[in-house]
């Protein structure tokens, strides 16, 4: 392999990952505090109901009666948010099962594309991955834990692998994005998703039922209901938008550590073709299996076979796809983006050439395809009927 790369690996530090690590108890910290605050606000709401109301009303026969009227407001309000509180919390243990649309593989009945995966895990340093799942959308990524799908549940150490776009990659280019996804292994990454991640997806949950207090069914609810969450969801707030900006901004030096690390495997000419292929055909592709078979379904008809329906019609798309991956190139850093930018990740790129020369369509990797492909036809049309989708 030749190289005249100067970039250094990009690395995300111990430091780093310990900060985001500090986000958690940190959110366990804010919930306890922003339940103090909402019983603080809620009791002096009372307490000051209670002075002027006597004060300025005392000797008025109807006064004790509006009293109670008037403090059963902020105590619904406070009891309220503290419930919600309780309830935040308690969500985050009962974890809701992941499903992904796609199909379990044994590898043994791939041998092409497991010798593949298993050589670049070798020179990787990584494991084997326990479960390869074929994605029915444009979508490759790693996972650890279980995720079910449309045949059974994927357990371990997971790779997903987009089924579509094996008809638009070379086994280079496969290998490259494979690497890439590998290297999530390899590095400290799903130790923070593991542990950050959960956590965020609760402290979102907690504001969300916070902020449901404030309206019912569309409609305001009364101002002393609201005022005990009022400073409470303006705090957590505020921390969930640090919280999200950092630990997005590690999950983009992770995305660039890991294109890095496929360009030094695989050549920084088939990472780059393999992600911008990922990304324009993707797009479309996401788009197109959606609405096409949505349509097929309302008037009463379904695909046999809608991948290689796809793989017939692409040239008509063909504008579809570069107008995709002009936006993609022209797209601007957004710093609460999970992902640095297209024209970003292929700039930081180093340039090492391949020592890898399979052109071959990475589809021939795998063995009966046309079978896979009308099982997952038939599974992706009964899922859209399950989940009603509307376009």
């Amino acid at each position: 392999m030749s190289e005249n790369c100067i970039k250094r690996e990009p690395n995300v530090s111990k430091k780093k990952i310990f900060v985001s690590l500090l986000f958690v108890p940190g959110f366990y910290l804010m919930v306890l505090f922003t339940t103090g605050l909402i019983v603080f606000v809620g009791s002096g709401l009372i307490f000051i109901i209670h002075y002027f109301v006597g004060k300025f009303l005392g000797e008025l026969g109807f006064a004790y009666f509006g009293l109670i009227l008037l403090d059963a407001l902020p105590f619904f309000g406070m009891i309220f948010g503290v419930v919600s509180c309780f309830i935040a919390i308690i969500s985050m243990f009962f974890k809701n099962k992941q499903f992904e649309p796609a199909i379990l593989i044994n590898p043994h009945d791939h041998p092409k594309l497991r010798d593949l995966i298993s050589e670049l895990s070798v020179k990787m340093d990584s494991q084997m991955p326990d479960a390869i799942i074929l994605h029915v959308k444009s979508k490759f990524f790693v996972s650890e834990g279980k995720i079910n799908v449309f045949n059974g549940t994927a357990k371990g150490r997971i790779l997903a692998i987009s089924y579509p776009l094996l008809h638009v990659l070379t086994v280079n280019e496969l290998r490259a994005i494979i690497a890439h996804e590998l290297s999530h292994f390899t590095g400290r990454d799903l130790v923070f998703h593991r542990f950050v991640f959960p956590v965020y997806k609760g402290a979102n949950k907690y504001l969300e039922y916070i902020t449901s207090l404030f309206n019912h069914n569309g409609r305001r609810r009364p101002i002393f209901i609201s005022i005990p969450m009022i400073l409470p969801k303006v705090l957590m707030e505020y921390y969930l938008k640090i919280f999200h900006k950092y630990n997005m901004k590690i999950s983009r030096e992770m995305e660039y550590r890991a294109d890095y690390i496929a360009s030094k495997m695989c050549g920084k000419e088939n990472f780059k073709e393999a992600l911008s292929k990922l990304i324009s055909h993707g797009n479309v592709f996401n788009r197109l299996i959606d609405e096409q078979m949505t349509e097929k379904i309302v008037h009463g008809f379904q695909f046999e076979n809608y991948f290689s329906f796809y793989r017939e019609h692409v040239e008509t798309y063909k504008k579809q796809i570069e107008e995709s991956l002009g936006k993609a190139l022209r797209d601007h850093e957004v710093e609460y983006a999970t992902h640095p930018t297209l024209k970003n990740r292929i700039v930081n790129l180093p340039n090492v050439d391949s020592i890898y020369d399979n052109n071959e369509e990475a589809l021939d990797l795998i063995n009966s395809f046309d079978y896979i492909e009308v099982s997952m036809t038939k599974y992706y049309n009964y899922y859209l009927n399950d989940n009603a989708i509307h376009f």
